[in-house]
């Protein structure tokens, strides 16, 4: 009986979670597989990862009819370590290059299969690896003082690769080395953004950005025997796009001219059309509120002429998600296109006549989003959206011969997420999730009967054997008469006649959608959010305002004031759990990172009433800080500080400062050049200056960025947000 008693015990405590359980690396929900890619011929697919679910990440390969992934390179056996400097003998204090970052020295990046797919070149420590796959023969083919970055295949024996500021094309048979660009310069700020090789390896488009007129933005680091400071610059550019040969038959570059842009603007994208002479050029100018495709024939042959495929102007912004452009196959007189200007994001085909006169058809409609299209041949696309649930992911292949359309079989509903096509049309990769199943590859052929296959198995059988909290999905009707899409995690053995406390997560940058059945970035916080129902707390997680996946109203409707509308989502949510699901009112709180950071201090400051309490982490509080470090962002919801000063203002958290009447946790790393820790430094000094010390606690991490590396910061950040709501909600 004893016995019996004891191993009940320990059933259930072994399911209780805490933050260092959560936060350690190796992960209790394993490794995800990443930096995946399919071979041209369809037949492989390498990734990165470890099988010890810790760092260095290795290189596996899998074949698309399944089997084992087989170790291709051990990351730690090839790296060649830099040389290092004499060890002080004053090492008492903080090793800032420790194991840790030693670790990452050796990741490799840019794996990259030949287009024959007999071989794969790869990165390791600035270094360019090529692996021979009949052979499994790897040499280093260069060594230079300057990391090399951007790696891709031109031909079967030519590379196309960064270093510095500009391209070069390494010639494995010969060897040979030869500089493609040489405008890149980063004394005069000048760099290359964008770059496109025609698919016959012999143009080169790019993109020259001239910053000298950005602002320059300095990131301290405090780790080392002496500050050191990084600087990045962010603000507006000028832009030229300039085509070379890229056998260098031609000394001098070509620039492209078109009409010139109305105020501000950026190009989104460059690609050559099946031709490989004539360059699809997509803009955004106006403010980001006008979007111009232009198509370009001629190039260098002195008869350049720019063709207005299609303009479009929104009142409010343009959307990334229209980025989508795909040029024909075979014909470049047809190019596909996305648009949200019936509302979503919808698919169009514009063809050119012999007159170069365009004519737009839309090829898709309905009150769903389109997120990723490729070609399958010169009649058939294949593309991915949210026809059938706005919470998943499924594909489609569209006949545009006849309009029939057909779902392709895959496997369980959920999230279908990284789609890769192979060269060859034939077999599409994937990465499919739920919101209790972390991410794995998966390939499949594309054809009527033909079934998916796993490819990767990186989850621990640890983290099925344990207990999660499923999430309802709900939908919260707005004071506008619109819906919410919503998760809500209760706590085990939920009594609607008890009363409880909530926390609400906000997810971050404004433009993201977390409510899906899918593991996404937010797993730290998924796994947190176990914690909390396991201690009693009902968590609330909503696509607010400004998000993803809902059409192009939706994302707009923050258009001006950022903390307007996705402000008043939170307080009818809120509204809507106390009457629905037994929260109780005095004891609701929130935490959330970035964007969200912003909103749980903007519901701290501003409704008292409503939330008890809030952490924010990495948080914009003037959003005029963070137009200097992401203009475009910035512009497209709140115009220019200097134009639209009451929308900054109204927007800014900063400017309620005054305000604070309830415990605020402030937490923000001192290397974020994302949104830069000024932000919160600035906000501390405020509220000391308010004599508002007693409503307010913080702290800051010096060796992280935006997103958080070190586990051990990762542990720490959330055992103080768990520790504060333990003290303001219970």
């Amino acid at each position: 009986m004893f016995f019996i008693i004891v191993s009940f015990f320990y059933s259930i405590s072994a399911q209780v979670l805490t933050v260092r359980e959560i936060m350690k690396e190796p992960s209790i929900a394993g490794m995800r597989p990443e930096a995946e890619e399919i071979s041209p011929d369809g037949k492989w697919v390498i990734f990165s990862w470890n099988e010890r679910q810790k760092q260095p990440r290795n290189l596996y390969i899998a074949s698309t009819k399944g089997g084992s992934p087989e170790l291709l390179i051990d990351a730690a056996s090839i790296y060649d370590p830099p040389q290092s400097t004499a060890d002080s003998r004053l090492n008492y204090g903080l090793n800032s290059r420790d194991d840790f970052i030693k670790d990452r020295e050796k990741n490799l990046s840019s794996a990259r299969f030949s287009p024959d797919s007999k071989q794969i070149a790869f990165v390791q420590n600035g270094d360019i690896y090529l692996l021979n796959l009949e052979t499994r023969k790897l040499k280093r083919i260069t060594r230079t003082q300057n990391p090399e970055a951007q790696l891709r295949w031109l031909t079967n024996t030519k590379i196309l690769f960064s270093n510095g500021a500009n391209f070069f094309v390494f010639d494995v048979e010969e060897p040979s080395l030869t500089q493609l660009t040489k405008e890149g310069n980063p004394t005069t700020f000048q760099n290359i953004t964008l770059n496109a090789a025609s698919k016959d390896g012999r143009n080169f488009a790019y993109v020259v950005s001239d910053g000298s007129k950005q602002r320059t933005l300095l990131v301290p680091d405090y780790l080392d025997e002496f500050v050191q400071t990084k600087t990045v610059r962010r603000g507006w550019s000028d832009q030229k796009i300039f085509v070379t040969k890229i056998d260098s038959s031609s000394n001098k570059p070509y620039e492209i001219k078109l009409p010139k842009p109305d105020g501000n603007y950026y190009i989104r994208s460059i690609k050559w059309a099946s031709d490989n002479q004539s360059l699809i050029i997509d803009r955004v100018d106006a403010d980001t509120k006008r979007r111009i495709i232009f198509l370009v024939k001629g190039i260098a042959t002195g008869e350049e002429k720019v063709i207005n495929i299609t303009q479009e102007t929104d009142e409010k912004w343009i959307a990334p998600l229209s980025r989508l452009i795909e040029p024909h196959p075979t014909d470049a007189n047809q190019i596909l296109f996305a648009s949200e200007r019936d509302g979503f994001n919808h698919l169009y085909l514009a063809k050119l006549d012999g007159n170069d006169k365009v004519q737009v058809t839309q090829l898709t409609r309905g009150n769903w989003e389109i997120d990723w299209v490729r070609w399958l041949d010169s009649s058939r696309i294949i593309y991915s959206s949210t026809e059938e649930n706005p919470a998943q992911r499924e594909f489609y292949i569209l006949n545009l011969t006849d309009g029939s359309k057909v779902q392709l079989k895959t496997e369980d509903k959920g999230m279908k997420t990284n789609p890769q096509l192979s060269e060859n049309s034939k077999v599409l990769l994937y990465s499919f999730s739920q919101w209790k199943t972390p991410t794995e590859l998966y390939a499949i052929e594309i054809c009527d009967t033909c079934k998916s296959v796993r490819l990767s198995n990186s989850i621990p059988t640890e983290f099925f054997n344990r207990k999660w909290s499923e999430p309802n999905f709900i939908d919260i009707p707005t004071r506008d008469a619109k819906f919410i899409k919503a998760k809500v995690y209760l706590p085990e053995n939920f009594n609607k006649k008890q009363r409880y406390p909530m926390v609400i997560f906000v997810h971050g940058a404004g433009y993201l959608q977390n409510t899906i059945n899918g593991w996404n970035n937010y797993y730290r916080e998924f796994l947190f959010n176990q914690i909390l129902t396991q201690k009693g707390y009902v968590v609330l997680d909503i696509d607010y305002r400004g998000s993803a996946g809902y059409g192009r109203d939706w994302r707009t409707d923050v258009h001006g004031f950022l903390g307007g509308k996705d402000y008043e989502d939170h307080l009818d949510a809120i509204e809507f759990m106390i009457k629905n699901y037994s929260v109780d009112a005095k004891r609701v709180g929130v935490y959330g990172g970035s964007y969200g950071g912003f909103m749980a201090s903007m519901l701290v400051l501003r409704a008292p009433d409503k939330v008890a309490c809030g952490a924010a982490l990495r948080p914009v509080f003037d959003w005029k800080n963070y137009y200097a470090s992401s203009p475009i962002y910035t512009t497209e919801r709140l115009g220019y500080p200097e134009k639209n000063p009451e929308a900054y203002r109204r927007s800014s958290p900063i400017a309620y400062a005054d305000k604070l009447q309830r415990p605020l946790l402030i937490l923000h790393g001192l290397l974020d050049d994302n949104v830069h820790a000024q932000d919160s430094i600035q906000m501390i000094e405020k509220l000391i200056r308010l004599e508002k010390t007693q409503f307010f606690d913080a702290m800051l991490y010096p060796s992280e960025n935006h997103v958080f590396l070190r586990d051990t910061s990762w542990a720490d950040e959330y055992e103080r947000i768990l520790t504060f709501f333990e003290k303001c909600l219970k």
